[in-house]
């Protein structure tokens, strides 16, 4: 099994593109205005987040990518455009919109434990124009595969679905409850087990086949070709209009951290189907990929000679 040949994969990634921030501190008191630690504060660091964080997975496997989305005309938006430059991603395809701010997740970490998260946006659907235009770019780039990230922020739509669906190619989503309408018809969606049990409406931990229950239910109500469901530790499981198709358990050896594995998910599973591996195999080498990269902190990558040794 040559999985080099992921590096022939060209992709393009859409969706909401997020700066994450991380502040990293030390608890040593609880304040005396209220009964909250205290974090002394001793390092603060940035990464892509969202989408970008997708299409830095997809470089870090040295696949061919392309980027769209949409920034706000702000400082926060800037560092995010130099991130991604830093990274060596393109940024040609990424739109600066005056009606909102860049989205900004600053989470707080004290002794390896995330204290709270607090985000700074303005939720705001694109418009039907902006939204031709990032189809447009994603046609001119000559992708076989597009990955939709999805986390709800407005970029994605039943209109762009729907437009990118013409272009013929490969379409994955990592998806969010409130838009499950405007996925139809595409090849897999990979929502995590809490979004597959909204999703379809299951309560999946109350019942012996609840994940089985709500995959039937996805399946029906999105009509996707396949459906992925990650499970945390528990690993993932494919299924199709059928039933389970395959069940991978996890390969994590330590979960440090699971922000952005998701993202790791989709990026390695569609980098291997635009190379021509079959579903089965780009599942595989998702869990495998998975277990690698909840194990760092931070929205984290994985590298082909991760992969390989982990294969």
């Amino acid at each position: 099994m040559d999985i080099e040949k992921i590096k022939n994969a060209k992709v393009a990634v859409v969706g909401d593109l997020i700066c994450d921030k991380y502040v990293f501190g030390k608890v040593e008191r609880i304040s005396p205005e209220a009964p909250v630690p205290v974090v002394r504060v001793e390092k603060e660091t940035y990464f892509l987040g969202g989408a970008s964080n997708v299409a830095l997975n997809l470089k870090s496997l040295g696949c061919k990518t392309f980027l769209f989305g949409v920034i706000g005309n702000d400082s926060c938006g800037k560092r995010l455009l130099n991130m991604i430059k830093d990274k060596g991603l393109v940024t040609e395809n990424i739109l600066k919109l005056e009606d909102r701010p860049t989205t900004l997740k600053t989470r707080v970490i004290a002794q390896s434990q995330q204290i709270v998260r607090f985000d700074r946006e303005k939720i705001l659907k694109i418009d039907k124009k902006h939204a031709y235009e990032i189809v447009k770019g994603v046609r001119s780039s000559g992708v076989n595969a597009v990955i939709v990230s999805d986390y709800g922020k407005g970029v994605v739509s039943e209109y762009l679905i729907e437009e990118l669906k013409k272009l013929g190619v490969f379409i994955a989503v990592d998806p969010k409850i409130k838009n499950a309408c405007a996925y139809k018809g595409v090849n897999i969606i990979t929502p995590n087990l809490k979004e597959a049990g909204e999703i379809s409406g299951v309560e999946i931990e109350a019942f012996a086949n609840g994940i089985e229950l709500a995959a039937k239910k996805i399946i029906k109500k999105i009509g996707s070709k396949y459906l992925l469901i990650t499970e945390g530790e528990k690993g993932m499981s494919l299924f199709n209009r059928y039933g389970l198709i395959l069940k991978q358990a996890s390969k994590a050896r330590e979960v440090y951290d699971v922000t952005g594995a998701g993202d790791t998910v989709i990026a390695v599973l569609t980098a291997a189907i635009s190379s021509g591996f079959g579903i089965k195999e780009a599942v595989m080498f998702a869990n495998a990929a998975a277990g690698i990269v909840v194990g760092k902190m931070g929205t984290a990558t994985v590298s082909m000679e991760e992969l390989k040794e982990s294969l």
